[in-house]
């Protein structure tokens, strides 16, 4: 904490790691304060120490009362407690009452199909605020996928499993909810996705200055060039057709597959092309007037070309208010040729 750094800084540098370390060491978020008063390191602190005040069975009961860096400054300049202590007291007070919340938890893991993983490493990552390192703890999950976190206390806690043959995307890695009460019955789901193995894939980009003006640009979803014969048509239309950044303007692009279409991606992992839901085309429209403008659009789709032929995932990238036209458009591609939904992707299976 940034108002403690006035007392911090005239605390001897050895004191303070000895001390430190002692403290991660000896003291649990639990409150065991028993075996820290016994260490003899820790019990060195102690030593002719003033008594703590009434209401305190011992010395450490007393510095572990402290909630501010303005009551430790007090109760050091007061003499109540010795340079020792207040050290001892200040790193206490790093993990305030908040942090020591019990973090109990009960999850359980399974694939995309809601079958149970099974022998999963189960990766729990205490936070602390102000400290720069999570505590890690480590388990695995049992037959039914299940796992869980008992005993353990901070500010909040990060789930991360992993098994070969399965992969996790930890962008999206599960947080303990703040209004978690844990029950053993309605555990935190986590899911994984459980690779059948790439197929043979095709791996296109696109990177293109299109026209604002509504002319339709057509690309190949097989190389990502432009293709008059292309089977990704891009129309962008801006009014007005030059304009005054950052001021904003209606525009609105239309994507459209003849013999195909897309399906917006709202799944954690892109890896099988959905059957149906398909539309020929999609077009997002920006007014100007709307709170949340903007000339930026990333979209993530699923599409299929050639009735079917062709399924895949693309992620674009659109920029709306290059001035003057023309304006950006990515686009990046990933298309199983095989009459096949499968879209796992492995470069060495990349075709080329």
């Amino acid at each position: 904490m940034k108002k403690h750094y006035w007392y911090i800084a005239r605390i001897n540098t050895v004191l303070t790691a000895v001390i430190f370390l002692l403290f991660k060491c000896n003291i649990s978020a639990q409150g065991q304060t028993n075996s820290a008063e016994t260490n003899p390191e820790i019990a060195e602190i102690f030593f002719n120490v003033p008594p703590p005040p009434p209401g305190f069975a011992t010395p450490m009961d007393y510095i572990q009362s402290f909630k501010t860096g303005a009551e430790i400054e007090k109760a050091y300049r007061s003499g109540k407690i010795t340079q020792g202590e207040a050290m001892l007291a200040m790193e206490i007070d790093k993990v305030s009452p908040n942090d020591k919340s019990p973090m109990d938890t009960y999850g359980k893991v399974v694939d995309q199909n809601g079958q149970p993983v099974i022998g999963a490493k189960m990766r729990g990552f205490l936070d602390f605020e102000e400290m720069d390192d999570d505590e890690e703890h480590d388990t695995t999950t049992d037959s039914q996928g299940e796992f869980n976190f008992l005993g353990l206390y901070g500010k909040g806690m990060v789930f991360v499993p992993e098994k070969m043959g399965y992969e996790y995307d930890r962008r999206h890695a599960i947080n303990r909810p703040n209004n978690y009460l844990p029950d053993p019955t309605n555990p935190l789901i986590i899911t994984m996705w459980k690779l059948r193995g790439a197929e043979p894939m095709i791996h296109s980009k696109i990177h293109a200055y299109i026209p604002c003006d509504g002319s339709a640009i057509k690309f190949s979803l097989m190389t990502g060039k432009m293709d008059p014969n292309g089977d990704l048509i891009v129309t962008l239309t801006r009014n007005p057709l030059n304009i005054d950044q950052p001021k904003p303007f209606n525009w609105s692009v239309t994507l459209e597959i003849p013999n195909g279409g897309f399906e917006e991606i709202t799944n954690l992992y892109p890896y099988e092309a959905p059957v149906e839901g398909y539309q020929p085309h999609i077009t997002y429209t920006l007014k100007a007037s709307v709170a949340n403008w903007t000339p930026l659009l990333t979209p993530s789709l699923y599409f299929k070309s050639k009735n079917g032929q062709i399924y895949g995932r693309m992620t674009l990238k659109i920029m709306a208010d290059f001035q003057p036209p023309p304006t950006l458009f990515d686009a990046e591609i990933y298309a199983n040729p095989a009459d096949s939904r499968n879209l796992e992707f492995n470069f060495k299976k990349q075709i080329r």
